[in-house]
C-alpha cells in the first residue's frame, strides 16, 4: 500500500510522458487567449512538442493577449476528491511559489472542506518557492523519496529544505511581456528594448522574481555574466539537477548547455518551458537552474 501519492499543478512544467512515468497526479491551469475580439481557453496539458511550438508562435504575436489565472478552491476540491475516490488518501502536492500566486491557500481550503466528508484525508502542500522546471525538479526529487520508501512527512520536510537551495538565472529576451506582468515599467521596457538590454532574473528567498542584472549587449555577453555569478555556488551531489530551459529557442539553449558542460563538467538537461510561465517571460527567454549546497543569496 502506498505511503503517499505524488501530485503537482501544471506550473511544474513536467512533460506529459514524465507525469505518467512518475505516477504523479496532475492539475492543469488554464490560459485565456484573446485575439481579434475572440476569447478561447487553453488547458496547460500539452502532450506533444508541436503544441509547444504552436504556442510559442502565438506568443510572438503582440496582438494576441495571453493571460493565466490560478486554480480556485473548488477546482482543487474536485481534483483532490477525484484522487481520494481513486484510493489516494495521503497526498504530497506541489504548487507555484507563494510569491507569484497564493495557490497553496486554495489547496488547503479545499482539503479542509474534504475532511468533513473524508476525515482520514491527509494533504501536505509544498509551496515550491519557484515555478516552471525547478518546481518540476522538486517533484522528481519527491518521487525518488517515495520510491525509497520515505514517509509523507519525511518527503515533505526534505522538499521544504531543498527548495531553498534551487538557484535560478533567467535571461529575458523580450521586455514586452515583463512590462505586461508589471515586472518592469513601460518606459524601462521601451528604453531597454531600444538599447537591447538583457534582463537577468532570479527567485529570491520569498519566492518572488527579482531583477539582478541589466546587461547591454548580446546574449553571449549575458551568458558570460550569468556564469560568472554561478561561480558563487557549489553543485549539490550526487545530483544537482542542472537544466537549461527555453521558450522556443532550442538551438541557443543547446549552445548554452554545451558552454556549461565545458566549464563545469556537468551536463544540463535542455527543456522547454510550459505555457503558463512562458507567457509571462515571453519568447526567446533562457534559464539555467540547479540545486546547490548553498541557500539563495537574496
Amino acid at each position: 500500500m502506498e505511503e503517499f501519492f505524488l501530485s503537482t499543478d501544471s506550473t511544474a512544467d513536467l512533460y506529459w510522458e514524465e507525469v505518467q512515468k512518475l505516477n504523479c497526479g496532475f492539475l492543469p491551469l488554464t490560459l485565456t487567449i484573446e485575439k481579434n475580439g475572440q476569447t478561447r481557453f487553453l488547458p496547460d496539458n500539452f502532450k506533444s512538442m508541436q503544441e509547444y511550438a504552436d504556442f510559442f508562435e502565438l506568443l510572438k504575436d503582440k496582438n494576441t493577449n495571453i493571460s493565466t489565472s490560478k486554480n480556485n478552491t473548488e477546482i482543487h476540491r474536485e481534483y483532490f476528491e477525484k484522487l481520494i475516490n481513486e484510493g489516494h488518501k495521503n497526498i504530497l502536492h506541489f504548487t507555484i511559489s507563494y510569491g507569484l500566486a497564493n495557490t497553496i491557500e486554495n489547496a488547503y481550503e479545499a482539503a479542509e472542506i474534504l475532511k468533513q466528508t473524508y476525515p482520514d484525508f491527509c494533504l501536505k502542500v509544498v509551496e515550491s518557492n519557484t515555478t516552471t522546471v525547478p518546481q518540476g525538479i522538486l517533484v522528481r526529487m519527491a518521487a525518488k523519496y517515495r520510491d525509497e520508501g520515505k514517509s509523507l512527512e519525511e518527503a515533505y520536510n526534505l522538499s521544504e529544505e531543498a527548495k531553498h537551495r534551487l538557484q535560478h538565472f533567467v535571461m529575458v529576451d523580450d521586455l514586452f511581456h515583463l512590462k505586461k506582468g508589471g515586472r518592469v515599467s513601460g518606459a524601462a521596457a521601451a528604453i531597454g528594448t531600444m538599447l537591447k538590454i538583457k534582463v537577468v532574473l532570479t527567485f529570491d528567498r520569498e519566492g518572488k522574481l527579482k531583477v539582478i542584472k541589466k546587461i547591454p549587449g548580446g546574449k553571449h555577453k549575458c551568458i558570460k555574466s550569468i556564469l560568472d555569478d554561478v561561480e558563487n555556488f557549489t553543485f549539490a551531489q550526487p545530483n544537482c539537477y542542472p537544466v537549461v530551459v527555453h521558450t522556443g529557442n532550442e538551438e541557443f539553449a543547446i549552445e548554452f548547455a554545451k558552454i556549461i558542460e565545458e566549464r563545469y563538467h556537468i551536463k544540463p538537461e535542455v527543456r522547454i518551458m510550459g505555457p503558463t510561465i512562458a507567457c509571462h517571460v515571453g519568447p526567446g527567454a533562457l534559464a539555467f537552474a540547479f540545486l546547490s549546497n548553498e541557500l539563495r543569496p537574496y
